[in-house]
Parts: C-alpha cells; structure tokens; sequence
C-alpha cells in the first residue's frame, strides 16, 4: 500500500483520465480538505526523496536486474496472498498460489524468475481489503494516508491486518520487513517515472485524478478483473455520453 505502489497502479492505469469520469466514479471524500493536504505532503516527499531514489536505482541497475528484484518482492508477498485466497473462499486461487510460491522459490531460485507464468500459474495478488470487500463490507470513505498514500476505511483496516499477519513480518521479524517494503517502493516507483509525470502534466485536478483511479483499480481487484456489475454498466454508458456531448467527435468531409 506503500505510495510508490499506488503511483505505479494510478499512473499505468490513468494517462486518458478525464475530468467528468473523475467526478463521477470518485468514492466519497468527506475529509478532502485534510485529503488534500496530506496528498501534498506525500506529492513533496516523492518529489525530494521517492523520485531521485527511483531514478538512481534505474541509472544503476540494469533492466534484467530489476526485473528479477520484481519478481523476487512479488514472489515474497505470495504467501499473504495465499491466506486472503483462503479467507475468501477460493480454493482454485489458492492452488494457483501456492504453486506458483513452491515452484518459483525453488525452480526460480528465490523467485528471481517467475517461471510459472509460462506453466499457466498467473500472478493474482490479494489482500485483506479485497476479504473484506468480498465479505460484503463496503468500501468507506476516502482516506489519504501519509506516506502510504490513497486509501479507504476498508482498504485501512485490510492494510493493518496485511501488515500484523504478513507470514514474511512473523517469520524474519520488523527491520527485514521494513527492508523489503522500502526495496518494493523504490521498484514499484522506479518502473512509472515518466507515466506519472505525464499524469501530473495532463490532469486538470490531479487529486482528484488519483483518487479516482484508485478508486477504479481498486474495484477491479475486487472483481479480478471481471466485467462490472449491470448498474456500473449503465452509468458508465451514460457518462460516456454526457463526455461525447461535451465534446463532440470531429466529423470526417
């Protein structure tokens, strides 16, 4: 949840994002005001610290090095995804997990390699968030975290779960932890540097842009990827069409 991870989900998902879908998918944000500020803190901590770092990092590493230091922080947090499969129910999930941690661990040696996409076994993250939301509970209101960056009442409280039960966290204990969390935040920001520039360059509310995008990529975890529900449907289409009376499609002479 580490705001590196969130820029690197909102700027590969949102260099189309318009003003009116941004007004119209956005969760409810009764602190803003507070929202606002803290995102401008984070935003000032990028700036100084997160973006240099990111860029360092990328200057010295080598792209096959970077994408094994992915592979190898994604294939760490496997297991935590493994009981959210378990919690929600999902026993195909779980075995598609629990396949793709033994056999990277191992054939993948450490899980430098993800030798198990090739094998079918797909990387499907899950977290407490996503339990909570697939237990009915709804999403809350918007929440800016300091340094962590957006979030819900929901995605919180699933962040603090995550957090406490992470096996890694029980296993190796807190400064380990902390180390990987601080590695996957200067990876996840590094792979996005150009994307969320372009996102800061072209928003006309990039707060507003953000929290919409979360928003959005957040339900499409919860759904793994499945069409939305008939309603979102329909909304959708009509702010489709409130966008294309706004502005018109240029007719061909």
């Amino acid at each position: 949840m580490g705001i590196s991870r969130n820029l690197a989900v909102l700027a590969l998902g949102g260099m189309m994002l318009t003003s009116a879908a941004a007004a119209a998918d956005a969760p409810a944000d009764p602190y803003e005001q507070t929202n606002r500020e803290i995102f401008d803190f984070n935003m000032g901590l990028d700036r100084a610290v997160m973006r240099p770092v990111a860029r360092g990092y990328r200057t010295v590493a080598p792209e096959p090095l970077r994408l094994g230091v992915s592979n190898a922080l994604e294939n760490l947090t496997e297991p935590r995804t493994l009981i959210n499969n378990i919690l929600q129910g999902d026993g195909e999930a779980a075995w598609n997990t629990f396949m793709r941690f033994m056999i990277n661990s191992t054939v993948g040696i450490g899980g430098l390699f993800d030798v198990t996409t090739a094998g079918n076994f797909h990387r499907r993250k899950e977290d407490f968030g996503q339990t909570l939301a697939v237990w009915g509970y709804e999403s809350g209101a918007y929440i800016m975290l300091p340094v962590f960056g957006p979030s819900t009442g929901r995605d919180t409280v699933g962040f603090v779960v995550d957090s406490v039960t992470d096996p890694f966290n029980l296993v190796f204990g807190f400064v380990p932890t902390a180390a990987r969390t601080g590695t996957a935040m200067v990876d996840k920001r590094s792979e996005v540097i150009e994307e969320f520039e372009v996102l800061e360059d072209t928003a006309i509310d990039l707060y507003a842009s953000v929290r919409t995008l979360y928003y959005q990529n957040r339900e499409n975890a919860i759904r793994n990827g499945a069409p939305p529900p008939l309603d979102d449907l329909y909304r959708d289409l009509e702010l489709e069409k409130s966008v294309e009376v706004s502005f018109p499609r240029a007719q061909n002479n």
